[in-house]
């Protein structure tokens, strides 16, 4: 990459920590194993059908068996899961990952069984774009908790919403 390039693209990095983002952690199984990582890059596309937007890094463990198994979760993280995130950002790998919160299994992948929401996808399709799959997937089960508390990522932190008005008053 030329100077410039180098440049323009730290710039982009840089600009990019200005979105404030709920964290999730994505989860699949294939062949009895598996599979998560966490990602903000998720956003949701139409609500018919209901459908969301991930996505994953190509070199991600999760890249290969998520297309193979055709179904996958997004788990939104609450606040009280923040312990999570660095073990399924890279600390831990694999099976070990999924010693740590309360999992149980929909739709034969793995669910956070106390997530704020939780959605489990069928895999409607994946485009490559760059080092990334844009993965689409068809929401077959939504479930969440009352307490709205979910746990953010700002500027390389872990933060919290607050409302700005109190909508009772």
């Amino acid at each position: 990459m030329a100077g410039a390039e180098v440049a323009a693209q730290a710039a982009f990095k840089t600009a990019l920590r200005r979105f404030t983002s709920t964290i999730c952690l994505i989860t699949t199984e294939w062949e009895g194993a598996r599979y998560g990582m966490a990602a903000t890059a998720v956003q949701s596309v139409t609500a018919d059908p209901p459908t969301l937007l991930v996505c994953i890094n190509q070199s991600a463990s999760i890249s290969g068996p998520l297309k193979l198994a055709g179904k996958f979760a997004v788990n939104m993280l609450h606040l009280s899961h923040a312990p999570l995130v660095p073990l399924f950002s890279g600390k831990l790998k694999g099976e070990e990952r999924f010693s740590h919160g309360e999992w149980i299994t929909a739709g034969g992948v793995p669910v956070l069984g106390d997530a704020q929401a939780a959605f489990v996808c069928s895999l409607n399709s994946a485009v490559t774009v760059g080092t990334h799959d844009v993965v689409l997937g068809e929401v077959v089960e939504a479930r969440f908790i009352e307490n709205i508390a979910p746990l953010l990522y700002e500027d390389g932190k872990l933060v919290r919403s607050a409302a700005l008005i109190d909508a009772a008053a």
